[in-house]
């Protein structure tokens, strides 16, 4: 009898032995989009399945979705933030990954105090909101284009001499700007600028991680700390491995050199609640705890 105890704490134990790596190792699915936050991605890209996307339709739909498969969504947090609060979603806040990333561009400071228009994107969304809420001191118009890339082409073309863009984008554009023999160079931080203006640590919260339960993604959660924190040792090789157009990014030279003012910083939500209560309420978004992951 003792013998044939023994035998069947050996056969459950080689059977919880067997089964336990499953589970630790279980891929996620995960959404993000292009950009920024699909840098902070890459250290855990190939241990999960990870789907980049351009623009926000996807987003919101997978985010609204009772049973979406996915079990981590980055997205822009106003976009988050507002389908929690009009209880759209069964999503909530875990961290932020992107704060931001805008920068004028242009000639010299004194192409801010001449006459003329100021070649500005975004109307109506973040970067018209953070450029208001920056007071920047500038004599020039506001005059406002479809995309950045618009806002690039008049740049390069000297039709204005400064303009509003985000990184990467915005060292592209004095890269070939150089090339080119024009000179350009950043004029202003609007994150700084912001964070002046309106007393937050970390300037605005971009892009941010939902998920709907805690314990499914805090291994995979740690990680992606431990890489930003890290100053994403290993990157230029994951850059090699997964393409920088399949991240749909510029060149990975202008990717490396972009990548200080690409303002790639976790923190979980909980520990920046005023940086996220202020950029919110740029949205009439009253933020409060249950928006919080397992709060």
């Amino acid at each position: 009898m003792k013998f044939i105890k023994y035998l069947l704490c050996c056969t459950l134990l080689l059977i919880g032995g067997c089964s336990s790596p499953k589970t630790e190792n279980k891929k996620l699915n995960i959404l993000c989009p292009s950009g920024a936050p699909s840098l902070a991605l890459t250290s855990i890209y190939g241990d999960h399945n990870v789907t980049i996307v351009e623009g926000t339709d996807l987003l919101i739909a997978e985010l609204s979705k009772k049973d979406s498969e996915y079990d981590l969504i980055v997205a822009p947090i106003n976009l988050g933030g507002k389908l929690i609060a009009t209880n759209q979603t069964d999503y909530r806040l875990d961290s932020i990954i992107t704060w931001g990333n805008l920068y004028l561009v242009g000639t010299s400071q004194e192409a801010l105090n001449e006459q003329g228009e100021i070649a500005l994107f975004g109307q109506g969304a973040v970067p018209e909101k953070i450029y208001n809420a920056a007071n920047v001191d500038t004599a020039l118009t506001a005059n406002y284009y479809n995309a950045g890339n618009y806002v690039q082409a008049q740049l390069l073309s000297g039709q204005n001499k400064v303009g509003l863009l985000a990184e990467p984008l915005a060292t592209a554009t004095i890269a070939k700007a150089k090339s080119e023999g024009i000179e350009l160079q950043v004029l202003m931080d609007l994150q700084q600028a912001y964070a002046d203006a309106k007393g937050t640590e970390y300037g605005y919260p971009q892009a941010a991680i939902f998920a709907k339960d805690s314990k499914t993604v805090e291994e995979v959660t740690k990680k992606i700390q431990e890489y930003c924190d890290g100053g994403f040792s290993g990157i230029d090789g994951y850059l090699d491995t997964i393409g920088v157009d399949t991240l749909k990014l510029p060149s990975k030279e202008i990717t490396l050199k972009s990548l200080d003012k690409q303002n790639i910083k976790y923190k979980k939500a909980k520990e920046v609640t005023n940086d996220i209560t202020t950029f919110l309420k740029e949205f009439n978004i009253d933020f409060d705890n249950s928006m919080l992951l397992n709060e």
